[in-house]
């Protein structure tokens, strides 16, 4: 294998097309380790900047996936299947979960009480200052994880909230005190993540995900929360049904 250090082609992009056409051709097959950062430096003889290069661009199109103290493997996408989530409908970890039947697996990293800043202030419709639930949750289906969740939410009406609450199903708890959520809107965006999200769910170096600002309202219009969710690329797709 070698590169053409006359073309115009960038030396990363030069790499990532012949492994490509290995990983077409099945001459890596899925399953199989691509080669090391180092062994490409070796084999093209570039820079281990350049070498990590070509394979974040693998990464990034889903040929490969990268596991910490393991290597770089690539992917079996006749096998791969990604949940679709609705835009257009909302859909609780536990729907999710019953939906695939799968198991899932609420993880409290943090629960607290702050005040709220302006902006949350803004979006719940509360004072600056108003003292408010901050958690952050990993969500894991099968022992994967597959959401990772930041929220802040009402307090007042909710004085005795626990964490065990929170292990359980927290929309569960919300009913069993008389309140009925009944949507929420969302921004959606495709990020890279910060080093604590990613770590959080496993994901490689450079691999995006998906990012959700989301205002969730109960039935008489009001928002109790104010979630940043963060769903792991590998196991979801976003669909929206446009009418006429």
């Amino acid at each position: 294998m070698n590169i053409d250090k006359n073309s115009l082609i960038p030396f990363y992009l030069q790499i990532e097309q012949q492994l490509t056409e290995k990983i077409s051709s099945h001459e890596i097959k899925p399953g199989d380790p691509i080669p090391t950062e180092a062994a490409l430096c070796e084999i093209y003889g570039v820079s281990r900047m350049t070498a990590r290069k070509a394979v974040d661009y693998l990464v990034r199109q889903g040929r490969v996936a990268r596991f910490r103290g393991r290597g770089t493997f690539v992917i079996d996408t006749s096998l791969e299947q990604k949940t679709v989530l609705p835009l257009d409908r909302h859909f609780t970890a536990s729907d999710i979960a019953r939906e695939l039947n799968q198991t899932l697996e609420n993880r409290v990293v943090e629960f607290r009480r702050e005040k709220a800043d302006a902006e949350t202030a803004a979006l719940l419709k509360l004072p600056v200052g108003t003292p408010v639930y901050f958690m952050i949750r990993l969500r894991l289906l099968d022992n994967k994880p597959f959401v990772y969740e930041k929220s802040w939410m009402l307090s007042e009406p909710f004085p005795d909230l626990t964490r065990e609450h929170l292990n359980h199903s927290k929309y569960a708890y919300l009913e069993a005190q008389g309140y009925t959520p009944s949507g929420s809107s969302k921004q959606i965006s495709a990020e890279l993540p910060a080093n604590t999200v990613r770590q959080a769910l496993d994901l490689s170096r450079d691999e995006p995900i998906l990012h959700a600002r989301s205002v969730a309202y109960f039935t008489d219009g009001s928002p109790f929360e104010v979630a940043d969710i963060y769903y792991n690329q590998r196991y979801y797709r976003f669909s929206l049904e446009a009418r006429c």
